[in-house]
């Protein structure tokens, strides 16, 4: 009986260890430990909204900034929210919040945005929406003579398994980063801490879709060099960035580089020098602590990425660091000449930056 005692004692203590490591090693792997310097050489205001900007997408040539507006918070909470695309006139002293959609698509949840602009002029508005209980839906949106967005096509397919942020590449094609690849809540477990590469990259031709590129580590954010010739994808749970050539002609995505950032990468802009602004996450386990109670900050972070002239390779640099009281959970950072707007998944808030 005491050799039965001993080995369920053993065995306990085996599972215990394993299980501190795998907690210490997600902790570890999170930026917990991390000390934070919070800085930005700049200043920021805030812009108090309703909802919060998980997403944004800036119309340069007009100076035009669209919101991916939703009350993430209310949606937390379990309030049955929906949302809509609002705008903002970068040229106004003041900018003001404005409908940018003549009417919103049925059930709208809107997540990743993405912008196009056709050869006569005119843009279409890409949105990932969660409709509530309807599955994943891609809609479609033309700007109209008034400058509103109408709805024009809402699409549907398996491979949108779990999207998060998309890229447009045309009329009717573009990109789609899902999140999550996992098909049952074990797998989900699996990938969130063991950092399986699951989730792909899947791409839609304008007919039908097919995985452009797979085994990522939670596909989060993507974005496409202004001649468009790369692709580039954050992978939140792998604490990088991966970049693809990008074939223009079939959609095709090759592999070049991982760019390493230390953080969790979110969100992903690409600015008209050919510069990727990335919003990253330093302390994942603060940003579920965020989740569950507003009370509690999360660490917001820009880092701007300059690639190198040689094509692989480039330069680094965290642009803006704050503790989470300016603003919690930042997922996208964008920029519009000297102006750094920076949305959050859940804060009801947006910060107007000036860059120095």
């Amino acid at each position: 009986m005491k050799n039965w005692l001993k080995r369920i004692a053993w065995g306990l203590l085996v599972i215990g260890i394993v299980l501190g490591a795998i907690v210490y090693d997600f902790l570890r792997h999170g930026g917990q430990f991390r000390t934070l310097e919070p800085h930005f050489n700049g200043s920021c205001s805030p812009l108090p909204m309703q909802a919060s900007a998980e997403d944004i997408q800036i119309d340069r040539a007009r100076g035009i900034a669209y919101l991916s507006y939703l009350d993430r918070r209310g949606q937390v909470e379990g309030k049955p929210v929906l949302g809509t695309v609002m705008q903002l006139d970068l040229n106004a002293p003041e900018p003001r919040l404005q409908p940018a959609l003549a009417r919103d698509p049925a059930a709208f949840r809107p997540h990743g945005m993405s912008l196009y602009r056709t050869g006569d002029g005119s843009q279409r508005l890409f949105v990932i929406s969660h409709p509530p209980g309807k599955g994943h839906t891609i809609e479609i949106l033309e700007q109209t003579p008034g400058s509103d967005f109408t709805p024009v096509a809402t699409l549907r397919d398996p491979l949108f398994l779990a999207p998060n942020a998309i890229l447009a590449v045309g009329p009717n094609q573009f990109y789609v980063a899902n999140d999550s690849g996992a098909t049952n809540p074990l797998a989900r477990l699996s990938e969130l801490l063991f950092r399986r590469g699951l989730s792909a990259v899947v791409y839609h031709d304008g007919q039908s879709a097919r995985v452009a590129a797979g085994g990522l580590k939670s596909a989060a954010g993507i974005t496409m060099s202004p001649d468009g010739s790369r692709v580039y994808v954050s992978e939140t749970s792998g604490n990088r960035i991966s970049v693809f050539r990008r074939n223009t002609g079939t959609g095709d995505l090759e592999f070049l580089e991982h760019i390493g950032i230390g953080s969790a990468p979110d969100n992903l802009n690409a600015g008209v020098d050919g510069s990727i602004w990335i919003a990253a996450h330093a302390k994942v386990a603060a940003l579920v602590r965020h989740f569950a109670d507003a009370t509690q900050h999360a660490p917001t972070q820009i880092l701007r990425y300059v690639p190198a002239a040689s094509g692989t390779g480039g330069t680094l640099d965290e642009v803006y660091l704050d503790a989470g009281s300016a603003l919690s959970a930042g997922s996208v950072g964008a920029v519009h000449e000297r102006q750094l707007l920076i949305g959050s998944i859940t804060e009801r808030r947006l910060l107007r930056c000036r860059l120095p």
